[in-house]
């Protein structure tokens, strides 16, 4: 075993996988608290601005963008629709599907939730440069994509074999023992946050 291996195997605070786990769980619950005076949770967050950036696109195909199950998608639009922040509208371009949109509502809240998302991560890269947050995004958006994680996917919400939000741990299906969410509700590859390992 080399030394590298020995010093990580005695130091585990040194490996990339085990910062990545424990930062990432203290993100998500500082996210968590950021947002629960906007009576969110963070799958709602993120999926409110997923859905601004695909405003009036059918449920199906915002679901596929987001590698998204039928189920899954059903549940996360039902939870944003019954606080009045999404709402469906036949679609004119095909009438046995439906189309999502905004409410006035949730515009409103989106921008609460923009506003909440960069205090977050100026908060969380209050100690980089400019420079080193952009390079931190691009090395862990390569991890990201290595390991096959959308860059539109909600985190933890398309691995195989993860419950609908009712049924199982919420917050954008971060489980409670593992860091499937670093918080954020990113939107898109130019606004990635660079403590991402998936949100927006």
């Amino acid at each position: 075993m080399g030394t590298s291996d020995s010093a990580t195997e005695l130091h585990p605070g040194g490996g990339v996988a085990f910062l990545l786990v424990q930062l990432g769980l203290h993100v998500a619950q500082r996210f968590r608290e950021r947002l629960a005076p906007l009576g969110l949770e963070q799958r709602q967050a993120g999926m409110l601005v997923r859905l601004a950036q695909n405003d009036g696109k059918s449920q199906q195909a915002i679901a596929e963008l987001m590698g998204l199950n039928a189920t899954r998608m059903v549940f996360l639009t039902d939870e944003l629709e019954k606080l009045g922040l999404v709402e469906r509208r036949r679609n004119p371009a095909d009438r046995r599907s439906h189309a999502l949109h905004l409410t006035e509502a949730g515009t409103a809240m989106l921008a609460r939730v923009r506003q909440v998302t960069a205090a977050h991560e100026a908060d969380v890269t209050a100690g980089l440069s400019e420079a080193e947050r952009a390079e931190l995004a691009t090395l862990l958006r390569r991890i990201a994509d290595e390991q096959g994680l959308a860059a539109h996917a909600l985190p933890g919400m398309n691995r195989p074999g993860a419950a609908p939000p009712h049924e199982g741990p919420a917050d954008q299906g971060l489980p409670r023992e593992g860091p499937a969410d670093q918080g954020l509700p990113h939107e898109g590859p130019s606004h990635q946050s660079p403590t991402a390992a998936g949100a927006d």
